[in-house]
């Protein structure tokens, strides 16, 4: 059987602990605060501490990808498998997939076995930690390395995240605003339900309230969804909103299946507290 090896970068925001118990492994993004202290990503700083030391913070921490050795010591530990399929942050939020790349090309001339893929998720958080695990189920089941990358390419435009957060400050402060436009009427208490299209954030609707853009991230998911059965919720600090939709969520589907997961400090740098957000296969490509 070919022996297929998945990894992702932090910015999925699933520790290395949890990709371990989930079949993928991680390699950390770095972020540095303003007193010069670097922490990588779910390795030594947890989301709750990260957002307390960002509340403390007067600047914005900065972010940066791994290092070609970050990248070459994980690429190393497969050195038997037959191919590993690496699963990057869109490339428009992050050079995360370049410096993979240039470890790649470094260990072909070394000699290096293995068949290393490179795949953009045009995505970020657990969205683009539903393509490892997509990935994994799939090498499970024995599928090659070409069947799996072809599913992922069609994940590229069907796997879905939408979200909400409290302020779009952070997306501006740290230069990923994407196409997401200001809206008219902060003190009316309109938000934007955003996604991630081709790779950048960007406006797909506005509300009126977090119980509406609540309303609206269950309704989207009830009408669009592949599986119903299944969807993944993430927030950033933002436990009542959780437990808020995840009980809208099982009204509609008794028996549906939710996944947590909590923003990081790579992404967390980006949307700040407060945010929440649903993931999910949709049938049909909107963008």
């Amino acid at each position: 059987m070919n022996k297929i090896a998945v990894i992702a970068d932090s910015s999925c925001d699933f520790t290395p602990e949890r990709a371990k118990k989930a079949g993928f492994s991680v390699v950390p993004l770095n972020v540095t605060f303003e007193d010069g202290t670097m922490y990588r990503d779910g390795v030594d700083l947890t989301s709750a501490e990260f957002f307390q030391k960002l509340a403390d913070s007067k600047q914005l921490p900065k972010t940066s990808q791994p290092t070609l050795e970050a990248w070459m010591d994980a690429f190393r530990q497969y050195e038997d498998y037959e191919d590993i399929i690496v699963i990057t942050v869109s490339s428009k939020l992050s050079g995360t997939i370049n410096g993979a790349g240039m470890a790649r090309r470094m260990l072909r001339e070394e000699g290096f076995r293995p068949h290393i893929h490179l795949v953009d998720s045009q995505t970020a958080s657990a969205a683009q930690a539903a393509f490892a695990l997509e990935a994994v189920r799939m090498a499970k089941e024995g599928k090659s390395a070409q069947e799996i990358l072809t599913r992922l390419l069609y994940l590229q435009n069907h796997l879905a995240i939408y979200f909400i957060i409290d302020s779009l400050e952070y997306l501006r402060r740290g230069g990923r605003i994407g196409k997401v436009t200001a809206l008219a009427g902060k003190l009316m208490g309109i938000k934007p339900v955003l996604s991630v299209l081709e790779g950048e954030a960007t406006n797909v609707d506005k509300v009126r309230g977090m119980q509406a853009g609540l309303n609206k991230l269950v309704d989207g998911f009830l009408t669009h969804a592949v599986d119903l059965h299944h969807v993944i919720v993430i927030s950033s600090c933002a436990p009542d909103r959780v437990k808020t939709i995840s009980h809208m969520l099982q009204t509609h589907i008794s028996d549906i299946e939710i996944t947590t997961v909590e923003i990081g400090a790579v992404i967390g740098t980006y949307v700040g507290p407060g945010g929440i957000a649903l993931v999910y296969e949709e049938k049909e490509a909107r963008w």
